[in-house]
């Protein structure tokens, strides 16, 4: 049963949106769906202060990125890196176990944005 967090994101997601000048990016497909999620990031003190996504998708696809983009706000690099995108699904969305791989897209887009970000500051000159 969806939970009443996830029909919210439902109806009003959230967040939606290209970030100019984000400091991490990423693009993902989901090779089962063809799902594809964008999501972009703000990084202050090591904290995820700001989070926007853009998705060509279905409507879980779209919840869970809305429902992420809130979640992570404010985390630390190595929490956002911790979450598990099954264990939204399963515990905090309450979705069935074929909308999963939606959960798994959008968490694997934020870990991959940290990635870029992270290599953006490998880059940079001191």
């Amino acid at each position: 049963m969806l939970s009443k967090a996830i029909k919210e994101h439902i109806q009003a997601p959230r967040n939606m949106g290209i970030m100019e000048g984000a400091d991490g990016a990423a693009e993902v497909v989901g090779p089962a769906c063809g799902d594809q999620v964008n999501l972009y990031l703000k990084v202050e003190g090591g904290r995820i202060s700001d989070l926007r996504y853009t998705t060509h998708g279905c409507w879980v696809a779209v919840a869970l990125c809305s429902f992420l983009s809130e979640r992570a706000r404010g985390m630390s690099l190595e929490e956002a890196l911790a979450l598990d995108g099954e264990e939204i699904a399963r515990q905090e969305a309450g979705l069935a176990e074929d909308k999963w791989p939606c959960a798994v897209l959008a968490v694997r887009a934020l870990h991959q944005a940290i990635a870029d970000y992270g290599a953006r500051c490998q880059d940079r000159p001191d």
